[in-house]
């Protein structure tokens, strides 16, 4: 069987511990980070984790977030593409995901507040 390599940078067999990140308010999941390239990685998750197509990975022992986003799937293994090939932990960065972030919270508080009104209901 001939395999076709698709990669356009190359790949680093490594073995690391990290996180995915999917939103400020739900938990983060463990995974193992397998290869690692400047274009994607594959990582290997629980396998009843359930992922959404775009998330940040974090890989702790590298102190490195990036946006991925789901290439392929094969079980409890995740190829993984990268948004950009500029590091997430980069100052720029950081305070971009940070206003998002926020901006994101204030969004979710209006939503959740939208529907109770403060001021008590008068009864005529």
């Amino acid at each position: 069987m001939i395999v076709i390599e698709r990669r356009q940078t190359a790949r680093r067999r490594v073995c690391l511990g990290g996180r995915v990140r999917i939103a400020a308010f739900l938990p983060e999941i463990a995974c193992v980070v397998r290869d690692v390239s400047l274009g994607g990685a594959r990582i290997g998750v629980p396998p009843t984790a359930m992922l959404p197509d775009c998330f940040d990975l974090f890989i702790p022992c590298r102190n490195e977030t990036r946006r991925a986003f789901v290439a392929w799937r094969a079980g409890a293994t995740i190829g993984l593409g990268f948004a950009q090939t500029q590091a997430a932990s980069e100052p720029d960065a950081l305070a971009r995901r940070l206003a998002d972030s926020e901006a994101e919270v204030a969004r979710l508080r209006a939503a959740l507040l939208g529907g109770n009104d403060p001021a008590p209901a008068c009864v005529h």
